[in-house]
């Protein structure tokens, strides 16, 4: 509360509002405020003393009493209106106005209160500048013309604020005169360190100035300053070695005259105008061309100059992007081809989808055909080889479909489903058909997420169909557990059959690999491949734990998609197919 009132007392939020840089504002602000702070108490003095001695001067008591008042408002009304020029020319025309009201009661042309007019020209001067300054001298001149002859040709004056004893006049020469050399003395003191505070802040700039000359001049980026109707006044050593133009040749003439040409959008070039012209800044990149005619791809950032309300200058820096566009124009070259590829290869599997499978289909088919036709007289070995036959034309197909789910594994629709994951590893569990010596156990603790359901879903179907597919066990057992990690969910799902030895652990996620005989295991090789390149593009890992003869652990990390990832509390689930 105190600090409130001490900042409202001190017009600290005014102060606040003057530019950081402008020392001459701040400056002449404190000068307002001890000024009015030291007038106040001559005030108050002055009218203890004109209540007691001019008791039958009502008029004069109500002047000097509006005088007090009026320099209390003016003091805080700074805070309303913020005009300094206001505020200062009102401060020095009331203590003006105070001394030429007293100087009808101190001996008119006699008064040595004219001392006191030194104190006020000076401080017109530093308030109000030059101007003010010459304008308050012609005003003292005529005060002390005026009352000399006020003195010589009427009775208006007297020395009732004095005395009319010799000793007395005396005595307020002596001390008005001491009083006046102190506080031109004190002005005199202030306007020595104001100039030499302003000189430093001069010095520092300059030396601020002469680093950031320094920095526009060895930067490799171009720096272009232009007046409000884009004629260049200055460009940096950088535009030269970037452009090719000499400083000479650019300065004086609008750069786009020389810069642009016939690639140059001229739409942005419009656009870039429109955005000037409202005092906004802008950044853009647009094709330029250097005084070799090269072209030239240029990154430009453009900002107005505004004082007073309105643009004086512009700044240009400039950087050279054009290896950066080319690498842009490849990308998207690149992109064009990707998506070009990708249509083929959709083709691609339309054709295998359609074209491969009917044959298939059909071979499968004429086998049928021909046992019915060889009827029960066929001779045993010949079945067998039409056995072989379709369990060769199923492995086909099946190869031809893993095939197609491994090429579409990367490209499905980026789908986002909320689900809770216990009920996906059932659902799934349930889907592959496992026999009724096989137990699932879902762990607990498993989470709702937020992600790609499909994708997840088919990591666990090739995951738990290898589970049960390659268990030797009379009792198969599958374990699904989680653990919750910074920014994944850490999955496990651990079988009791027969492990893997290590060095094999890389080899089953590369496609087409089988560590079984295709006649033991029917298996294409391609679903954990699916797996790992599912998982990774979606930013996870994948990877085997196993011993030979103490089953298989495969775990994986899945990332945590959105905040609406939530640890749902689930008790542990026994599945028994």
């Amino acid at each position: 509360m105190l600090q409130k009132i001490k900042d409202f007392f001190t017009l600290k939020s005014f102060y606040l509002t003057l530019n950081e840089n402008d020392l001459v504002s701040k400056q002449r602000f404190r000068l307002f405020k001890i000024t009015t702070t030291f007038s106040l108490i001559v005030f108050i003095a002055f009218l203890y003393q004109a209540l007691i001695v001019l008791t039958d001067h009502i008029t004069t008591l109500v002047a000097i009493s509006a005088l007090f008042t009026l320099l209390f408002v003016n003091y805080f009304s700074l805070l309303v209106h913020k005009s300094q020029k206001i505020a200062y020319l009102s401060l020095v025309l009331i203590l003006f106005l105070l001394l030429h009201i007293v100087t009808y009661y101190q001996g008119g042309v006699r008064n040595s209160g004219m001392f006191y007019l030194a104190g006020i020209i000076l401080t017109a001067y530093m308030l109000l500048g030059n101007k003010g300054g010459k304008l308050m001298a012609i005003l003292s001149v005529f005060h002390i013309t005026w009352f000399y002859f006020v003195n010589r040709n009427t009775h208006w004056v007297s020395y009732e604020l004095i005395g009319d004893d010799a000793s007395l006049i005396d005595m307020d020469f002596l001390l008005t005169a001491i009083i006046s050399i102190l506080v031109v003395t004190a002005q005199s003191n202030y306007i020595e360190k104001t100039k030499n505070a302003i000189i430093k802040d001069i010095l520092e700039k300059k030396e601020e100035v002469n680093k950031l000359s320094l920095v526009a001049s060895k930067t490799n980026n171009g720096v272009i300053i232009t007046n409000a109707l884009g004629i260049a006044e200055y460009v940096n050593d950088g535009f030269v070695r970037l452009m090719g133009y000499t400083d000479s040749e650019i300065i004086g003439r609008k750069p786009s005259d020389l810069l642009h040409g016939e690639e140059t959008d001229s739409q942005e070039v419009k656009k870039v105008d429109e955005t000037l012209k409202r005092g906004e800044s802008i950044t853009t990149e647009i094709i330029k061309y250097r005084k070799d005619g090269s072209k030239i791809w240029i990154q430009e950032s453009i900002t107005p100059i505004i004082e007073n309300g309105s643009i004086q200058k512009y700044i240009f820096i400039e950087s050279d992007i054009t290896q950066r566009k080319q690498a842009e124009l490849q990308l998207n070259e690149y992109m064009v081809n990707l998506e070009r590829t990708n249509r083929e290869l959709d083709k691609f599997a339309y054709v295998v989808s359609h074209d491969l499978k009917a044959p298939l289909r059909a071979i499968g088919n004429l086998t049928e055909w021909i046992e019915e036709d060889l009827g029960k007289d066929t001779p045993e070995t010949v079945l067998n080889n039409f056995e072989i036959i379709k369990s060769r034309v199923i492995r086909m197909e099946a190869l031809i479909n893993g095939i197609l789910e491994y090429s579409k594994a990367s490209r499905k629709d980026a789908v986002q489903e909320t689900f809770a994951v216990a009920s996906v590893i059932k659902d799934t569990f349930d889907l592959i058909g496992a026999p009724k010596n096989c137990k699932l156990d879902i762990g607990k603790n498993m989470p709702v997420i937020t992600t790609e359901k499909i994708k997840l879903q088919q990591v666990f179907l090739n995951l738990l169909n290898n589970a049960v597919k390659f268990n030797d066990k009379q009792n198969k057992l599958i374990e699904v557990s989680v653990e919750e990690l910074k920014s994944f969910w850490h999955f496990k799902i651990r079988d009791n059959g027969p492990g893997i030895e290590k060095k094999f652990h890389e080899r089953i996620f590369v496609i087409f690999q089988t560590l079984n005989a295709r006649d033991e295991v029917e298996s294409t090789g391609i679903g954990l491949s699916i797996v790992r390149k599912i998982v990774e593009e979606m930013g996870g890992q994948i990877w085997l734990e196993s011993e030979t003869g103490k089953g298989s652990t495969f775990e994986f990390t899945w990332p945590k998609t959105t905040v609406r990832n939530l640890r749902h509390k689930t008790n542990p689930t026994v599945v028994t197919a």
